[in-house]
């Protein structure tokens, strides 16, 4: 499942980032975008895609702004939101979106596993719904600093509120580098 290669004598794996596409997403989501069909719908100076993508919800939307700036690519620990789906929108640059495989969402002590954590590009105007229980970090941006949006359900997560404390380190510590 994963691009990993385990690195001997730390505690850190290796993930390559890959660009963003429908089948290698599957696992954690949907992929926004620009369709290679023609539109659905078409007016006087407008194309339109309806209903490429779709969110489960039963509440009440928030969206987000995140400013994220460039660091050091590592990741050592991850969120799920077991509850709800969230959208996530490249706006302005590309950015990298790590994620994990759940393995059991009725379990509210999982940790992330870093041998399932697999990096994807995403590029302005790109877009991604991830599904409920994927293990996720912040975006990291690609090149430079840049902006994201995001869209999640206004509801508390079954396991409680993720706005305490959401990140869960990885099982044993250990670490994910990213790597183009």
């Amino acid at each position: 499942m994963s691009n990993n290669s385990t690195v001997q004598g730390n505690m850190s794996n290796y993930s390559t980032v890959q660009d963003i596409n429908s089948t290698a997403f599957a696992p954690f989501g949907k992929v926004i975008e620009i369709p290679n069909t023609p539109p659905p719908k078409v007016g006087d100076g407008w194309d339109c895609w309806n209903y490429i993508a779709m969110l489960d919800v039963s509440e009440p939307i928030g969206m987000g702004l995140v400013n994220t700036k460039k660091r050091e690519l590592v990741v050592d620990s991850m969120e799920r939101h077991v509850s709800r789906e969230e959208l996530l929108i490249a706006l302005d640059k590309e950015i990298i979106q790590p994620v994990a495989i759940c393995r059991d969402i009725e379990d509210p002590d999982e940790e992330p596993d870093v041998l399932t954590v697999q990096c994807f590009r995403i590029k302005p105007g790109q877009g991604i719904v991830i599904n409920k229980g994927v293990w996720h970090s912040p975006a990291y941006p690609a090149n430079e600093d840049c902006t994201y949006l995001f869209a999640i359900e206004k509801k508390a997560d079954k396991f409680g509120d993720e706005m305490i404390n959401p990140w869960v380190p990885f099982i044993d510590g250990k670490k994910v580098e990213m790597r183009f």
